[in-house]
């Protein structure tokens, strides 16, 4: 009976040597646990994101050559038919420094549309009053960039368009636009 009881005693220290670790709370033990297990999902994380930037630029950037290309085949046509309008030499609607306006522009048409040719010779000095008028009524800072250069172009462009019986003018163009 005598070794039962050895083994009983050995089977009881086993079990205090095995308890004996999970009992005390161990920071390096947590540490080498966070180590093994958050660093692969940190790598994944960073790797998914680095992969996901590069295609979204790429998709970007194919997206603004699809735009390039659609802008570039969708330039404006040549126009069939121009009637110059000549020069224009206005000041500004400025109060405190007018400046000067010097200004030729011309007007495309569909040079099929003869009725629509003699209506704008035949109206050439009511569609240089109209012109006239909307060049005196702009401030310099109204027309000193290309871009409101352009907006004062469409506004003439419907301007004489409201005027013309027998069709309408597509486009307006200037040369020589001087403000001084």
């Amino acid at each position: 009976m005598g070794e039962p009881e050895d083994i009983d005693i050995e089977a009881g220290e086993e079990q205090q040597a095995e308890e004996a670790p999970r009992e005390g709370f161990s920071i390096g033990k947590l540490i080498e646990w966070l180590l093994a297990n958050m660093i692969p999902v940190i790598i994944a994380v960073v790797i998914s994101i680095i992969f996901i930037v590069i295609y979204v630029n790429a998709q970007i950037s194919k997206k603004s050559e699809e735009e390039y290309e659609t802008h570039k085949l969708s330039a404006k046509p040549d126009p069939k038919a121009i009637f110059t309008l000549d020069d224009f030499k206005v000041n500004t609607a400025d109060r405190d420094e007018p400046h000067f306006i010097r200004v030729k522009f011309y007007v495309s048409y569909d040079g099929e549309n003869k009725k629509l040719q003699t209506e704008l010779t035949d109206r050439k000095i009511q569609l240089r009053y109209i012109i006239l008028s909307i060049l005196n009524s702009k401030q310099k800072m109204e027309i000193d960039t290309n871009a409101l250069k352009e907006v004062l172009c469409e506004e003439i462009k419907n301007a004489v368009n409201n005027v013309l019986k027998y069709g309408e003018v597509d486009d307006v163009f200037y040369d020589e636009f001087v403000i001084s």
